[in-house]
């Protein structure tokens, strides 16, 4: 019996680590997305309208691009195992009209810098301290990864993450940017991932808290 248990445990893994994460649309996708305006870890300003959607106005940055975001904290452990996977993405598509970022949720600039410094993490950081950002994106759980094609459309949305899933990921971006069988607009409908991943619960409270594992 208990080597019976000890298989299933073990299938358990490898199944785990090679299935993708979730897609949970909370009727975003197929909008407009959320108006963005934040400032970078390094005090910059930044508009989402730079670099996608409608442009700002003639004296504005006029390149439209695919942008990604990824909604975490210093705390969520997923959102560790993801960072890396994005950096590599964003190093191979870094001639292609695509941005990677990060969205910190309600976390001081020092909490942030170190997290950045101590994993070595290279992807340009946007800073929601005060979680305007993440309402408007309905973040509920950690970590909540977003694509937003050219014309300001949100095309993806999903949360939790494992290694597998950065394939998905390329892939997605590919057929965003028309790269794949895209059909004729460009933008193909990708199908939905269902298989459900360990997430991080975000509560409404300013504080963010770990959502604690059963045993």
């Amino acid at each position: 019996m208990m080597r019976f248990a000890a298989c299933c445990l073990i299938l358990t893994g490898i199944l785990t680590s090679i299935l993708p994460a979730e897609t949970v649309d909370p009727g975003l996708c197929g909008q407009p997305a959320p108006i963005v305006v934040l400032k970078t870890l390094d005090g910059k300003d930044f508009y989402l309208r730079d670099y996608c959607g409608q442009v700002r106005g003639p004296r504005h940055r006029q390149e439209r691009e695919v942008v990604v975001l990824s909604f975490f904290t210093s705390w969520c452990k997923n959102c560790k195992i993801e960072i890396p996977v994005l950096q590599q993405l964003a190093s191979e598509m870094a001639g292609l009209p695509v941005k990677f970022y990060l969205v910190n949720i309600g976390q001081p600039r020092d909490t942030v810098e170190n997290y950045v410094f101590n994993n070595v993490t290279t992807l340009p950081v946007l800073m929601d301290q005060y979680e305007v950002v993440s309402k408007k994106y309905k973040i509920k759980e950690l970590p909540t990864l977003v694509m937003i094609d050219q014309d300001g459309i949100l095309r993806e949305y999903h949360t939790g993450f494992i290694p597998a899933y950065g394939d998905s990921i390329r892939l997605k971006v590919q057929s965003l940017l028309g790269m794949g069988q895209a059909g004729n607009s460009g933008h193909a409908a990708v199908r939905p991932d269902t298989t459900k991943v360990d997430t991080v619960k975000v509560t409404e409270k300013p504080a963010i808290k770990k959502k604690k594992t059963k045993k």
